[in-house]
């Protein structure tokens, strides 16, 4: 119930929300990985019930590994990359703060998505725009959770916050693309021993 609370906090207050997160015993961690366990099972039924003239993919085309993975990857790089760039520039927020808080600015995403999936069964082609529109509205609300988050949990002023919103983006985009090189580094090197010990059997 807590939790539901501060969900229909951070919509109607959500400035007073992240001054009160501050309190160590007003957040929990179990609260962030609730509500991202939440965004991926909203996205998943939002996908089933998607309206068939709206859906680009096929069924055979999607998984909930890649769903998952295009959830919670980005969801923890930022949280790191945030909270690293903010440390570095005296923010004040804790990586709790930040962890819990940003979750809970991906509410407004939990709370459209399924409705705007149940209009696309109603709505025709031509009535795209108002589903494009929806979904904007969803994202850019929780863009700007996102920067009151930044805003009060690290006490920085317009010019600042600013700059750590383009910092965090630019570390997140960095650490993606060192994350991405590696794992293609990892699997090449994995298929190069698996080629070497099929050759040595072979040769045995």
């Amino acid at each position: 119930m807590n939790t539901l609370l501060l969900m229909r906090h951070v919509i109607a207050h959500p400035i007073d929300f992240y001054y009160e997160i501050q309190n160590p015993k007003r957040i929990f961690w179990f609260q962030g990985i609730l509500l991202v366990a939440l965004v991926f099972i909203v996205r998943m039924i939002s996908i089933l019930l998607t309206g068939y003239a709206f859906e680009t993919r096929e069924p055979y085309q999607i998984s909930w590994i890649y769903e998952l993975i295009w959830i919670v990857v980005p969801w923890i790089v930022y949280c790191i990359s945030n909270w690293a760039v903010s440390a570095i520039l005296e923010g004040e927020g804790k990586f709790k703060e930040i962890f819990v808080g940003s979750a809970f600015a991906l509410v407004p995403y939990i709370l459209l998505t399924i409705p705007v999936a149940l209009l696309t069964n109603i709505l025709s082609l031509d009535e795209l725009d108002i589903i494009v529109t929806l979904t904007n509205i969803s994202l850019v609300w929780t863009g700007w959770l996102l920067l009151v988050k930044i805003k009060v949990l690290h006490d920085f002023e317009l010019g600042k916050l600013v700059w750590i919103a383009l910092l965090s983006l630019l570390s997140m985009a960095i650490m993606l693309f060192v994350g991405i090189l590696l794992f293609g580094l990892i699997n090449q090197l994995i298929e190069f021993i698996l080629d070497l010990i099929k050759e040595m059997r072979f040769r045995s």
